[in-house]
């Protein structure tokens, strides 16, 4: 067999989309990737990483076709090590055909490729095992939660207000509060307004995931934002956080449940929140909610373990 293989161009951007949709909740449960997890890896920072240096998608994300039709396709999320083989269904061929063509391509890069799936896809182990490569560590945890089987939204605090951005009226004034309550969450100095406008561009944007608690003085203080592809009920939620000054206050949960009940208005089944290993900050949280599930996610790479 022979995959045809082409970079991710705006001409092909629908049909890309339109294979992430056909391909869950399968590509989600065995890679962690839906459709709200593709679409902001082609907006948010990434976009403004194309927008300094054009045809950066191309070279980050290739699709492979089959004749006409996309049999697989390839990310590497931020223009990293860490990979990820996109099929539709258990198709062994197809991963089996695709792997050379990465490693060859990290090669001409220098870098060495990562590539990060489920505990639970035994199909893909087996196969990435017999090309020669190693389980690494876990990276992180994937929590599942049942749209359909959710509890009473968490009463908040007295002064405090959980908000959405359909209902922002000075809405750059909302983003320069978020872009401030995530770098203190997460102890980064740089700018998240730029990130957060280009999302505005995802064709599944909807405003009413944009969750956020205001506190009594106004101040944004904690936040989510979410994703929901009603075509196959697969819902998403990142990033999640809370500034560290009004912690323990349980406004992560307010904004998370908040996002939650919006997904499930307009069609999501099941909403899924990935996070670092436990006891990462966070998993308590996640914990807290309610899963239906909790799947591991691990790194294979050609590396010593």
């Amino acid at each position: 067999m022979t995959l045809h293989e082409e970079p991710l161009t705006d001409e092909t951007l629908d049909e890309v989309v339109a294979f992430f949709r056909r391909s869950n909740p399968f590509a989600q449960k065995a890679l962690g990737w839906d459709t709200g997890r593709f679409m902001d890896f082609r907006w948010a920072n990434n976009a403004v990483r194309a927008a300094a240096d054009p045809g950066w998608f191309g070279r980050y994300c290739r699709v492979f076709r089959d004749g006409d039709g996309i049999r697989a396709v390839t990310v590497a999320q931020d223009g990293g090590d860490a990979e990820f083989i996109i099929t539709s269904g258990e198709d062994r061929i197809a991963v089996e055909h695709v792997l050379p063509r990465l490693i060859e391509l990290h090669r001409e890069r220098g870098t060495v490729p990562a590539f990060e799936i489920s505990d639970t896809a035994e199909w893909l182990r087996e196969t990435f095992a017999a090309a020669g490569l190693t389980e690494q560590k876990m990276t992180g945890h994937e929590w599942e939660y049942d749209l359909a089987s959710l509890p009473e939204l968490a009463a908040v605090a007295a002064g405090f207000t959980v908000e959405t951005l359909e209902g922002a009226v000075d809405r750059a004034a909302v983003y320069a509060g978020i872009s401030d309550c995530f770098g203190k969450a997460f102890d980064r100095d740089e700018d998240g307004v730029p990130a957060l406008l280009s999302v505005e561009q995802n064709p599944m944007f909807r405003p009413e995931l944009s969750v956020f608690a205001l506190s009594p003085e106004g101040t944004v203080v904690a936040y989510c934002r979410g994703t929901a592809d009603p075509d196959n009920g697969v819902c998403g939620i990142d990033p999640v956080c809370t500034h560290p000054d009004f912690q323990r206050l349980g406004l992560g949960r307010a904004v998370v449940q908040r996002c939650f009940a919006n997904q499930r208005a307009l069609g999501g089944s099941f909403s899924y929140i990935g996070s670092l290993p436990e006891p990462a900050p966070g998993t308590f949280l996640y914990r807290s909610l309610g899963p239906k599930s909790r799947t591991g996610s691990s790194t294979w790479s050609y590396r010593s373990a």
